[in-house]
Order: structure tokens, then C-alpha cells, then sequence
């Protein structure tokens, strides 16, 4: 019997440490967190030797459920570390909606994903730029490289905390400021502009309404991924 049960907890700490757990990802509530499926870390069996797409996996701590599966959009080839530390998530305070943002060298990378009734996670398109902003999308042959656009975190009251900064050459002739702060409200439908950017709020650019950034409306959602210069 001894011999069974040291057996069974030497099983166990081997599982626990073949499972590649992204840093901080606990939810809010204590009730999910993020693992890859494989992973480039020789202490993790097997291995991910390039040859498949990893997943970043949302699971049920207790029982192991999969609550969404990402496929790693990151560029896995930018350096050695494994892939788990370039992910965070990012959980916003009632646990019903997280981001993932991965980090590579010169980018980042986000998605935003909403609990559905079957309590499973679908991924959210952000809005358009102009959506967003009130302004169109610039001109990148007017902008300095390594513009950033951020997902910052949730603010008190669930709200999806995005800021965009973007730096112009002499040759840009646009009104927009380049520089906004938005705050996005995120449920399983969509997005929905939830308060004016600074650019709006000095008096520039019109306000996207609810129906613009409806997905009823027009403005469906997309699967790509919004990638961000650091």
C-alpha cells in the first residue's frame, strides 16, 4: 500500500510539472487559468519541436475543462524562452473575459475573448480604427515605425482599458492626434465604445455610435489578431 501511494504522488508532481501553467494567469475568481499543450522547454514532455501550432489552453483548474483553445499567434521563432513567457493574460474582474496579449521582440499581440452561456470563451474583433477614434485609419507611409497600440488591463467597472499611440513623419498633414485612450465594453455580441477618446473629448473627430460598432450592423467581427509594435 505504501508503495502504491508513493507511486500515485510521484505520478502526480510528474504531471504537475509536465504542465506548462502561464505565469499569473489565475482568474479573478480562482476558478480558471491558462496552460500550453507542449511547449519549446526541455523539462516539459514532449517538447515542441516547431513541427505543430501550439496551444495557449483556458481551463477549469478542478477539473481540467477546456474553456477556450488558442492557437499561439505569436512569432514563435523570435527568441529561445519558451513560448509560455511571452503570453499574459489579462482577466477582467468579474472573470467572464480575458485578454491574451503575447510578447515577441519588437511586437505584441492581442485578443480579446467573452464567456458565452455554455460557458466556454469566444473570441471579440475589436472595433475598426475609425470606430474607435473617429478618425481614419492613417496613412502608414506618414507614421515613424514602432507605433504602439496597448491593451492596458480592465478598469473597476469591466471596462477594457485600449490605448493606441502612434508617432508621424514631418510629411503628415491628418487632424488626428495619433494618441487615444478607449475604453471598450466586451461581451460575447462584441465591442461597443463605452467612453470618447482624448481626441474626441478636445472637440476632434466624431464618436462611433452603438450601431457602427454593432456586428449586426455591418461591422463584423474578424479572427485576426490586432498586432502592436513595442
Amino acid at each position: 500500500m505504501r508503495l502504491t501511494i508513493l507511486t500515485l504522488l510521484a505520478c502526480t508532481g510528474l504531471a504537475v510539472a509536465d504542465t506548462p501553467e502561464v505565469p499569473n494567469s489565475l482568474s479573478p475568481d480562482g476558478k480558471a487559468h491558462a496552460v500550453m499543450d507542449i511547449d519549446r522547454d526541455p523539462k516539459i514532455s514532449p517538447e515542441w519541436k516547431g513541427d505543430s501550432f501550439p496551444q495557449i489552453e483556458v481551463t477549469q483548474k478542478d477539473t481540467g475543462r477546456v474553456l477556450a483553445s488558442i492557437e499561439y499567434f505569436g512569432a514563435a521563432g523570435d527568441d529561445a524562452r519558451p513560448l509560455r513567457e511571452h503570453v499574459r493574460v489579462s482577466w477582467r474582474p468579474d472573470s467572464k473575459a480575458f485578454a491574451v496579449i503575447i510578447d515577441d521582440r519588437f511586437y505584441s499581440h492581442t485578443k480579446i475573448f467573452a464567456l458565452v452561456k455554455n460557458s466556454k470563451f469566444v473570441e471579440v474583433a475589436f472595433p475598426s480604427y475609425q470606430a474607435m477614434t473617429g478618425y481614419p485609419a492613417p496613412d502608414s507611409d506618414q507614421l515613424r515605425p514602432r507605433g504602439r497600440s496597448t491593451v492596458e488591463g480592465w478598469d473597476s467597472k469591466g471596462r477594457l482599458i485600449y490605448s493606441i499611440f502612434m508617432r508621424p513623419l514631418p510629411s503628415y498633414s491628418g487632424d488626428d492626434p495619433l494618441e487615444h485612450k478607449i475604453l471598450l465594453e466586451v461581451s460575447p455580441d462584441g465591442m461597443i465604445l463605452a467612453k470618447k477618446t482624448k481626441a474626441e473629448q478636445a472637440g476632434a473627430g466624431q464618436p462611433a455610435t452603438r450601431a457602427e460598432l454593432d456586428p449586426e450592423g455591418g461591422d463584423k467581427p474578424q479572427t485576426k489578431s490586432v498586432g502592436h509594435s513595442r
